[in-house]
This record gives structure tokens, sequence and C-alpha cells, in this order.
């Protein structure tokens, strides 16, 4: 099971390369990372917070219970050791000694009783991680135990996301200033919402010998040219790329590493009842959608070859993952139109989707043509960037081109498969779905991975997506930086950053 970091849909708003450079500085402990990130910041609150790409920008300031390494692994961080209960419903947490938040105020069980109750109130991702917390007891100043609902494999690794990082007591609700225990603090001076972040390092944290940087700046460029164009003229340290033009950073002299993070891409489809469009309310309609797509072909036009052809939402490695259901549904847009025909619309159906082909042309008319070969009327609606996603989200459009990841399989199930998941927006409801994630939810061993293969094969079978492939990420850094991939994340965290020998 992989337990890291992932997320969806990155890369879809739009904006310029600011006029000032901020590469690699001076050497030594004076160096400034400047990175690139594809979305825009949410709130500093964590529990108005996101568990995705935009963990880059809460990663300097806030610190987290635990931390992953670099196979996905729980390792000490503010928490130095824990431990369960027989029943796996107690978590006991042991809290490191000494640490202070950027205010003064000591980082105790307190703080951390209270951190994990704010976050679980709000209706983030973040909060979505730990809706198994039940109550968070403080057994002494330095030692709280996490009482839940039922045994889960997926609430360890959520404290090493930004579900268990840790605000101030005193900013737990913070708009402009975010205050933290972590090895930076945001430099407010210097930083423009939406635009620039600048973090200054914590002269007191206790850990700083793992973040060799003095200064981290993370801009917001979602436009791939333009962090492509900010890499190669030294305007940006670390930015992900679009598979086309690896070849080229890399003939500049740049790192570049390539990785499957477990996003999968695809047409993903929201309105399974038929609500908006009646059409998709029908089984064979969303069957035949599924046998639209040439997958190998797309992987070739759109990800240079770099890929994996699927049909589920889950990748290889995770819970409920089924190699054979990769064969569910070939290529064959005949049998797309018979059960089109079938399913009582032989001469196709009318809808409209957003249109994101300023960001991702290639695979925007990819899945248009597709959709039209089966003889779908197509219509493309131009929203402005910084909008797309709350019109998605508010239910504008029955269906998508869309790319989802998430942290572990339980995590994308808590993503978009429940009535609640966030991206669910038209909040659809399968009460067979509903009881095999109620029963994985609180099974464990064996009992629960077969509770996983059961849900992704009647996911598969209802056809509630249109999946592709598990994709390939590009992450380029310049010379003198290297980054470690981390499994499961699209955007590699601050820790895997270190000036390269």
């Amino acid at each position: 099971m992989r337990k890291t970091v992932a997320f969806i849909g990155a890369g879809i708003l739009t904006a310029t390369v600011a006029a000032c450079g901020g590469g690699t500085q001076a050497a030594g402990s004076d160096k400034t990372l400047t990175l690139a990130e594809s979305v825009t910041a949410t709130p500093w609150d964590l529990a108005k917070a996101s568990m995705g790409p935009e963990a880059q920008y809460y990663q300097p300031v806030y610190d987290t219970l635990i931390r992953l390494n670099t196979k996905g692994e729980p390792t000490p961080n503010l928490a130095t050791s824990w431990t369960y209960d027989k029943a796996q419903t107690t978590l006991t947490l042991k809290l490191r000694d000494g640490v202070k938040f950027t205010d003064g105020t000591a980082l105790d069980a307190d703080a951390v009783r209270e951190n994990l109750l704010h976050t679980k109130s709000g209706t983030g991702t973040a909060a979505g991680e730990i809706q198994d917390i039940t109550g968070v007891d403080v057994v002494d100043a330095h030692t709280v135990a996490v009482r839940l609902s039922h045994p889960t494999a997926a609430f360890l690794p959520a404290l090493g996301q930004v579900s268990g990082m840790i605000a101030s007591p005193k900013a737990l609700d913070a708009t402009r200033t975010p205050v933290g225990s972590g090895p930076y603090k945001l430099d407010t001076s210097a930083t423009t919402a939406g635009q620039t972040y600048t973090y200054t390092r914590n002269p007191d944290y206790w850990n700083a010998k793992a973040f060799p940087y003095g200064k981290i700046v993370i801009k917001y460029l979602a436009d791939p040219t333009a962090r492509t164009n900010a890499l190669l003229s030294g305007q940006l340290d670390g930015a992900t790329l679009n598979l086309n033009r690896v070849k080229t950073v890399k003939g500049r002299g740049l790192n570049v590493v390539t990785y499957q993070p477990g996003d999968v891409e695809g047409l993903y489809i929201w309105d399974r009842a038929g609500k908006k469009v009646p059409a998709l309310g029908k089984l064979k309609v969303r069957q035949a959608l599924n046998y639209a797509f040439d997958k190998q072909a797309l992987i070739k036009s759109t990800k240079t070859g770099l890929g994996t052809p699927t049909t589920q939402v889950f990748a290889k490695g995770e819970d409920g993952y089924e190699a054979a259901l990769n064969d569910k549904y070939s290529y064959d847009p005949k049998k797309a139109k018979e059960l089109l025909a079938e399913a009582g619309y032989p001469n196709g159906f009318s809808v409209t989707i957003p249109d994101f082909s300023a960001i991702f042309p290639q695979e925007q008319a990819a899945l248009t043509q597709s959709l039209k070969d089966i003889g779908i009327k197509v219509t493309l609606d131009s929203l402005p960037s910084d909008q797309i996603f709350s019109a998605m989200l508010s239910g504008k459009y029955a269906m998508s081109y869309f790319k989802l990841g998430a942290p572990t399989a339980w995590d994308k199930v808590q993503l978009e498969l429940t009535k609640k998941s966030t991206w669910n927006p038209f909040k659809y409801d399968d009460p067979k779905a509903d009881d095999l994630i109620a029963r994985i939810g609180k099974a464990t061993g064996t009992a629960r991975e077969k509770l996983f293969e059961q849900l992704n094969t009647y996911v598969v079978d209802q056809a509630w997506n249109a999946p592709w492939s598990v994709i390939a990420n590009a992450y380029a850094t310049a010379k003198d930086v290297k980054v470690t991939p981390q499994p499961g994340s699209q955007y590699p965290p601050i820790y895997n950053y270190t000036p390269a020998k």
C-alpha cells in the first residue's frame, strides 16, 4: 500500500513569471531555493486546507507529527514514538520535548489536541483525512492518546501530511500570517498572496540540518511553458515539466527525474445518476465511454510514451489494485456505438465540458476527438482559469478531463467515491459501494484487502469513470540542486531538496 502524498487535477490555472529572478544564491546556509507551484495556496487555517500540491506552501511553516520517508514509511518527527492499543483504535504519541512555535508558545500535548480537533472540524481534504478521530486525550505534557472510531491503516500516514501539521494554538484560524514550529517562517514583507511566498529560516528549529537552504521562495506559475522558461533562464530551482519538454531541459544541463506518483488521468464522470445529462445515468452509456479511448495511442501522443494504461483509479501497489481489471475495456469504438444504441442513444448525446486546452492541449484534443468519434456532441466551455475548479466542484459539468491521486487507496475513496467526497460534486450515492466502503473502514489485514478488491471491481464494472493511464511525472531542478521524488507525490516535499554535490 502506498502511504504518501499525491493529489488531484494540478496545473489547471494560469500565471506568468514574475519579473524578478529567484535562482539559487550564495553558497552554504544562505542559499535560496526557488520553486514553482502549478496551483494556488489554500487558506493557512488547516481546517480549510487541502492535502495535495498545496502542501508545499505549508511545509516550510508547519511541521508534522510524523515524517514520511522516501519509501513512504512513517518516521519520527514532532512525535518521537507511537503505539497502538490491542484494538488498534487508540494511537498514543510521545512528543518531542523543547519544541516551540515561532510566537514562543510551547508545542505540547494540549497544542496537539487543539490542532487535531480543529483540523478535523473543517471541510477541506486535510480534515477528511482524520474524520475517524473521536477524541484526543492529554496523557501528560508530552503524550497524547488519539481515539479512533475504528482501525484504519490510513491514519498514521495522514499524520505525516497536512492533516498532521501543527499550528500555534494562538493562530489556529490564521488568515494572513501562519505561525508554526517548522524550519521556516513566512516573510510577509516579501510575500504577495496568490503570487509569491517567501520563507526565512527559523533559527530555533530543532532539526535545522535537514533543511540546508536559508530561504525558500515558492512562486505560483500554472502555465507549463512559463515554468520551463523560468527554469531555463535560472529564475527557478525546481518545477514540474510537461513530458514533451524533458529532452530540451536535459539538453540544457538541468537535472530531470521522471517517476509515477500514482495519479490516474482520463475522463471522470461526475454525473453518474444522470441529473444534468440523463444519458450518463445509464450503465451502458458509461461503459461505452470506456471503450472510446485508445489508451496506448493517448500515452504515446500526450505523454511521450511514459505512462501505464489503466481502467481503474487505484494504481499498482495500492490496496484494491487488480491487474486483470485493466483488460476490462479495450479500445473499441464500434462496441461503444452499439452500447450507446442499446441504451437508447443511437445518435449519441450532447455534453458540455470544461476546456483545458490552455494547460493540457493534447489531452483535451484527444478526449474531444475520441468522444466525437463515437457520436457524442461536445461543447467546450472556456472559463477564466481561476474559476475552473470552483465551477467543477459546483456541479457545472457532468464530466471532464481530470487526474486524481491521493496518499493511499483509502484516501482516493474518501476523495471521490463516497457521497461526501470533495470530488463527487453531484453527491452520487450507491448502496453497494457504501456498504463495501463502510466495511473496509472497519476491517484490517487480508479481509480489508479483499474488500478493497471488491470495491474496485464494482466501480470498474459500473464504469464510474473512464480512466486512461497512470501518468508519469517529470520534475526538473537547477544544476546545483538535487531532489528525491516521494512515492505518490507529484511535488517532492521541501525536505527532499539538497544542494547537488
